[in-house]
């Protein structure tokens, strides 16, 4: 885990050291990213997420010998690995298979267990979506009966060796209940709400914290597909529709939202410090940027602003 600071100030020196045009607005404000780590996705899958329902991310150390026991995902679960070598076991198609370093994988729903057969600890981040609201966290309480499947213990395992080093749950409902059509939200779906997110192999997948002050923008920007959980603070999305810029979403503590590829600029609203930790996708593999970390290849800062909208909003 590593924290880099003023990272929109040095993105914005970029910008204009390489010509792009200033109308981009580009982000403005103090700032500073947390990053958990980044592994790569070795199969395609995808990303669930419903309204009234939890998401979850979270980092975790499991030491030598160390065993979730069987677990229910109800959603997708998505696990990348740091360090050290994770074995995971699946009832669908009672399949197993170990997840090195620098690896990551999206569960469809289910049951799994988790193992840690190494010598050496296993950090391991993930993402859990489908949880029930204000529940447990996916991974704690007791385990669950074995799978009937050849090869697998038949008994039920006792969950020992993982700790939680941090984690960050929201609920998305606030988010379907202003996303537009396009995002697959709004006022019609109520609770049947849901989104889906591709995750491409090959790619990678990231977990960061952004911690953000008053008067910090983004300036326009896109993203790549990724599952964010606000903290603390209140923060805002603005896009241009119906011919105007408006602002479309508006998040406090304890929520969350699930977001495809699009174009759009936030603002912390008010006095307080934002905090945002992001589990991000599809991510260009490859070594991360030098002095930047592995954010920018996330964040896409040198967009114009849509003729609807000033470059600045404040």
């Amino acid at each position: 885990m590593r924290k880099l600071l003023g990272l929109f100030s040095v993105c914005a020196l970029v910008a204009v050291a390489t010509g792009v045009n200033s109308a981009g607005a580009f982000p403005t404000g103090q700032s500073e990213i947390t990053e958990y780590g980044r592994a790569q996705q070795i199969a395609a899958g995808k990303v669930v997420a419903s309204s009234g329902h939890d998401v979850q991310s979270t980092t975790y150390t499991l030491a030598p010998g160390a065993d979730t026991g069987w677990r229910n995902g109800p959603g997708s679960t998505a696990l990348a690995v740091t360090k050290g070598a994770l074995k995971i076991e699946q009832a669908d198609a009672c399949a197993s298979k170990d997840l090195a370093a620098g690896s990551a994988l999206v569960l469809g729903p289910g049951k799994f267990r988790l193992q840690n057969a190494g010598q050496a600890p296993v950090e391991l981040m993930a993402n859990f979506t489908d949880l029930p609201s204000g529940g447990e966290s996916p991974l704690d309480g007791a385990a669950q009966p074995a799978p009937a499947c050849a090869g697998f213990a038949g008994a039920a395992v006792t969950a020992t060796g993982l700790s939680t080093t941090k984690s960050f749950r929201g609920d998305p409902s606030a988010y379907y209940r202003q996303a537009h059509a396009g995002h697959g939200g709004g006022d019609g779906y109520g609770n049947t709400a849901s989104s889906e997110l591709p995750v491409e192999a090959g790619k990678d997948a990231v977990m960061m914290t952004f911690t953000l002050h008053p008067g910090f923008t983004t300036g326009w920007f896109t993203h790549t597909p990724h599952v964010a959980i606000l903290t603390k603070g209140t923060w805002a999305f603005y896009e241009a529709r119906d011919g105007k810029c408006q602002k479309v979403e508006e998040y406090h503590p304890g929520d969350a939202w699930i977001h495809p590829v699009h174009r759009h600029l936030g603002a912390v609203v008010g006095d307080e410090t934002v905090e945002i930790t992001v589990f991000g996708f599809n991510m260009n593999h490859g070594e991360p940027k030098p002095v930047l970390g592995s954010a920018p290849d996330h964040l896409d800062f040198f967009q114009a602003p849509p003729s609807e909208c000033p470059t600045q909003l404040r």
